[in-house]
């Protein structure tokens, strides 16, 4: 059996590599507070020209050696042990992505999660970037009242909308627990799975009682957003898409919240 590592040969065109890694890797689901995930990752480490090939079993080293919890959480951390396990490399990268649920008794609402952390070498952190989606419901102000002053009945047709919530900063002081639970319910209730009749009834009745533009829905998620992550150092940015029931197009709209 031959001992020469090839990887640590000189390539034939020495060229410096951002970024080589391995993912997405499934990470079994588990459960923080109100919260259940099912995370994936990707693990990147950077490769100097000198070197032909990363040592890829040394990320999947670092990636098991931490449980899908502490991955989620810190993912600096994960950074930094692939930075220990390669001694060559001066950045790394993780990459996370997660389905979820927030639970309400005997309900829930689901979400998405998405994480990106750059650490270098003696710096630390040097990027991170958190998302959040949710999907919820919305009904017409327009139409609302439009039919309320032909008709004198409240008549207005309903939409899909998808909230997303970036925040960009180099320091995270957050709770992430109740930020996910808070941006979930912030505008509109998020999509069920099951109604009875009258729960059906009573969902609609509040839609139609608190009718939203696509832009009412990105000043109330800016707003919570700027009263509860005051001491997060970065910005964030908010974006809503409302798919229409009775339009041939989408609207879209978004903004920045400067934060810290």
């Amino acid at each position: 059996m031959s001992t020469r590592d090839i990887h640590d040969e000189r390539p034939a065109r020495e060229i410096y590599i951002d970024f080589v890694g391995i993912g997405w890797i499934r990470l079994p689901p588990f459960t923080w507070g109100r919260l259940t995930l099912v995370p994936m990752l990707k693990a990147y480490v950077d490769l100097p020209p000198y070197m032909r090939g990363v040592h890829l079993s040394r990320s999947y080293k670092a990636v098991r050696s931490m449980t899908s919890e502490q991955v989620y959480r810190e993912p600096e951390v994960l950074a930094e042990r692939l930075l220990s396990h390669h001694e060559y490399s001066g950045r790394a990268l993780v990459v996370l992505k997660a389905s979820g649920l927030v639970r309400e008794g005997d309900d829930y609402r689901s979400f998405e999660a998405s994480k990106r952390v750059l650490y270098a070498r003696g710096v630390g952190v040097t990027r991170r970037v958190w998302s959040y989606r949710f999907t919820t419901s919305n009904a017409c102000p327009c139409a609302l009242q439009t039919s309320l002053e032909l008709t004198g009945r409240p008549l207005t047709h309903m939409q899909r909308v998808v909230v997303e919530v970036t925040l960009r900063g180099g320091h995270a002081e957050v709770d992430e627990e109740a930020l996910i639970s808070g941006l979930s319910s912030i505008v509109q209730p998020s999509l069920k799975g099951y109604l009875n009749r009258v729960e059906e009834v009573e969902l609609i009745k509040g839609l139609v009682e608190r009718p939203m533009f696509v832009e009412d829905v990105v000043r109330e998620v800016a707003s919570w957003i700027r009263d509860n992550l005051k001491l997060f150092k970065g910005y964030a940015t908010v974006r809503a898409i409302s798919f229409e029931s009775i339009h041939e197009y989408n609207v879209e709209a978004a903004l920045r919240v400067e934060l810290g």
